[in-house]
């Protein structure tokens, strides 16, 4: 007798407990692009080491569990599932000078573009270059950006020489080509050229790209535009 009412017992409060659901899930959808103050969008990079953007959700608590997810390679985002509610939406750990966020409501889909100064511009001389020996020659340079009123300007640290059989190419996905070359302020403005330490293996297309960081706490690059070479047989 104890037993079958034991059983019974476990019955009811399996059953008990078993309550279905019933909150609608996530329906709202949020994106945009982050820009410099001339609306150019910034080169970033793709994967879990791009710079991310920030949600903390004040539509239901004063002390939200903030959401974390990337920015893409060219400088945009989008997230498909979004509660809708009242966000403070900021984007972190880039390469630029830091900034406040925004209180945006997002309600079905909504679109929120940032504004950012970068670090650095890096702007390309001329195009790639593959030298007799099969090895990637680029010339570039970086130009300083004035930050606003009261924030530190970090010093110039190094540049380094992406090179990538996929249009994905940055400090994530690159083939080895030896370690960053050291660089100062004084080099802003000036000519620069970097040489792979190593030649391309296959006769194929290579996508390639140069970085320059600064000396911050996260030291993410400032990225030149993507370019390609074709390595002949």
């Amino acid at each position: 007798m104890k037993r079958i009412f034991f059983k019974l017992m476990i019955l009811f409060l399996t059953l008990h407990s078993c309550e279905i659901d019933n909150f609608d899930g996530p329906d709202a959808s949020l994106q945009g692009e982050i820009v410099d103050p001339n609306g150019k969008r910034l080169e970033l990079e793709q994967g879990s080491s791009s710079a991310r953007i920030r949600l903390d959700d004040f539509g239901f608590t004063e002390t939200p569990v903030p959401i974390f997810f990337n920015f893409k390679m060219d400088g945009t985002y989008i997230n498909t599932k979004v509660f809708a509610s009242k966000y403070y939406i900021t984007p972190i750990e880039g390469p630029w000078f830091p900034v406040l966020g925004d209180t945006v409501e997002v309600i079905g889909n909504t679109t929120h573009n940032f504004t950012v100064i970068p670090y650095l511009e890096v702007e390309w001389e001329g195009d790639p270059q593959v030298t007799a020996d099969k090895k990637v020659v680029a010339n570039f340079k970086f130009k300083r950006n004035e930050p606003s009123a009261g924030a530190a300007k970090p010093n110039v640290l190094d540049y380094q020489l992406f090179i990538s059989t996929t249009k994905y190419v940055g400090n994530n996905n690159s083939i080895l080509n030896g370690q960053p070359t050291l660089v100062g302020n004084a080099a802003e403005g000036t000519s620069l050229s970097i040489t792979s330490q190593n030649p391309m293996k296959y006769a194929t297309t290579y996508y390639v790209r140069v970085g320059v960081r600064v000396d911050d706490s996260f030291k993410k690059y400032n990225y030149s535009s993507v370019k390609t070479i074709q390595i002949p047989e």
